[in-house]
């Protein structure tokens, strides 16, 4: 038995050691953490602004660069803004069209995606996507009478108010009128 001790004995020593070595290596990677005073904040969003250009610097420098760019450049630019533009009054058209085709406002956005995805014309595409799916077209009306829905109705004198002509009607052997 003294012979599985002395075994042991290593073991223990060689795993104090470790747990030293390991609390030592954390104790040195710890890094302290600096706090600064509320002057020496001020103090340095100061220099910051300082360096910040003024409101005059900025606008002189964007127009020196605006006179900086190319005829290419500026023929460039208005190029990609006209795209942008017309662009915008194909969907505005596309969506006028889907519109006054009498797709409901609900389907009008689906609509326009799924024509919009066909290739060929917009049109002829919106007038075939109709044809086969007229569920997206509003519905008209088929009659202009109520619908019966089950409750029944009371017609009521139309000489009283609605308070007396509940009253009258819970309660017939009073005599309201006088």
């Amino acid at each position: 038995m003294e012979e599985e001790n002395k075994t042991q004995e290593p073991v223990t020593q060689t795993e104090e050691k470790t747990e030293e070595t390991v609390t030592g290596t954390v104790e040195k990677t710890e890094k302290a953490e600096k706090t600064f005073t509320q002057e020496e904040v001020n103090a340095i969003v100061l220099k910051a602004e300082k360096k910040m250009p003024s409101k005059e610097e900025l606008k002189a420098f964007r127009e020196w660069k605006e006179s900086q760019k190319t005829e290419a450049e500026k023929q460039a630019e208005k190029e990609a803004e006209y795209q942008k533009t017309l662009n915008e009054l194909n969907a505005l058209k596309q969506t006028n069209a889907v519109l006054e085709a009498g797709v409901n406002k609900d389907d009008a956005d689906y609509v326009l995606f799924k024509v919009g995805k066909i290739e060929g014309e917009f049109e002829e595409n919106l007038a075939k996507f109709l044809k086969d799916n007229p569920k997206y077209l509003k519905q008209e009306l088929e009659t202009t009478e109520p619908k019966a829905t089950g409750a029944p109705v009371r017609t009521i004198s139309s000489g009283s108010d609605g308070v007396t002509a509940i009253l009258k009607a819970k309660h017939p052997e009073i005599d309201f009128d006088k």
